[in-house]
């Protein structure tokens, strides 16, 4: 029986970044900070009350996104830790990873982080050059990176992520190759590559409107996709999923529970969970957040129990954007039927297109089919 996990969102940040979408907030004071992890406590234990006749099995993975989950005083972390640890049965073996930014880490921070369980750090570089660090609105340089991959390796960390985003206004290719070239002087066990997606309403959507400033076209953008791929080949990672790539090993186990539609339990402001056959998103707003668990409610809104096609729909496009591609043999397993027989003319129509290709009972992403992956995706919605 596969694990369940958890995802802890920690909205606090020192600076919200200029294309940041995600559910977070500059942090103004302690009390804001005290309130909200008082509130996420309360969460938590209502979740483990709600479900005390449930026969859940044990958790093998937990995550602590932001946000900057290093931004916050360590010891409300220790103390979310401490309590997943009494109100789940958690794995001997589970992966328990916490996201750091660089510039917000101290010595203390991370003996406090081992202390608490955490095995795995992430860590949001995005590039290795100060200029474009500075355009992309962060608050760190490549100095507090240094520093930072140093304390960690210091406390006895040794499954460390890198995220790099390439796409950037201004970047180049050889940008991209020398953060990775950097990134090789520390070994990083993972790293998670991403192209720069401008959301709405954001400030640097707002820049690219007003011609302030201008992407990579697609073309470069593919270029820089796949000149990530072949340096981190070459020194040993395996490509597992579009935008990650692991030391044999080392695949993000907590993600790939998203990839393959297996459960997880979001808790915090903006976090999303699938339970018991239903998908549920808690409220972006902070202060609507604590005011729900402060007055005894629910902070998130159900989607409802998934229907068999929409979970097979869910298996179809997420499970593609592993690599190694999705077997016939495990859909039959947990649908009773085959995606070949089910997905028949979409199958074959990407197929055609060059965008899958089928190796028996597999069917996996071609090279052009990462360059469209959206098209595949869509095929199967």
């Amino acid at each position: 029986m596969n694990g369940i996990g958890i995802y802890c969102h920690i909205p606090f940040c020192i600076k919200k970044c200029g294309y940041c979408d995600f559910p977070s907030v500059s942090i103004t004071g302690n009390n804001e900070i005290k309130g909200y992890f008082d509130a996420l406590h309360k969460e938590i234990k209502a979740f483990a009350m709600n479900n005390k006749g449930c026969k859940m099995p044990p958790v093998d993975t937990i995550y602590f996104g932001g946000g900057t989950p290093s931004a916050v005083p360590p010891e409300y972390i220790s103390e979310t830790m401490a309590l997943l640890h009494e109100v789940f049965t958690i794995s001997a073996n589970a992966e328990q990873t916490i996201e750091i930014n660089p510039g917000t880490l101290s010595t203390v921070k991370t003996r406090i982080y081992r202390e608490s369980g955490f095995n795995r750090v992430s860590m949001g570089l995005q590039a290795w050059q100060d200029d474009l660090l500075k355009s992309l609105g962060r608050i760190h340089r490549q100095a507090d990176f240094i520093n930072s991959m140093n304390l960690l390796k210091a406390a006895g960390f040794d499954n460390i992520s890198v995220d790099v985003m390439y796409g950037l206004p201004g970047q180049s290719l050889k940008d991209v190759i020398d953060t990775l070239a950097a990134l090789m002087n520390f070994s990083p066990t993972h790293l998670s590559c991403y192209s720069l997606i401008l959301e709405e309403g954001t400030p640097m959507t707002q820049s690219e409107a007003r011609g302030d400033i201008s992407l990579p076209d697609e073309d470069a953008e593919r270029e820089m996709h796949w000149g990530i791929h072949e340096f981190l080949k070459t020194r040993g990672y395996d490509h597992y999923e579009i935008s990650s790539y692991g030391k044999p090993g080392y695949e993000s186990r907590h993600n790939l529970k998203y990839w393959e539609v297996i459960p997880y339990c979001g808790f915090g402001c903006g976090a999303h969970g699938f339970f018991n056959g239903s998908r549920y998103g808690n409220t972006r707003n902070l202060s609507d957040y604590i005011m729900a668990l402060d007055e005894g409610k629910n902070p998130g809104v159900s989607e409802g129990i998934l229907t068999k096609d929409q979970m097979m729909s869910e298996w179809m496009f997420l499970g593609l954007r592993k690599l190694k591609g999705i077997d016939d043999g495990v859909f039959q397993r947990r649908f009773g039927q085959s995606f070949f027989i089910i997905y028949q003319d979409a199958i074959y129509s990407l197929i055609k297109k060059g965008l899958l290709v089928r190796d028996r009972s597999i069917i996996r992403l071609t090279d052009r089919g990462q360059d469209f992956g959206n098209q595949v995706f869509m095929a199967f919605i």
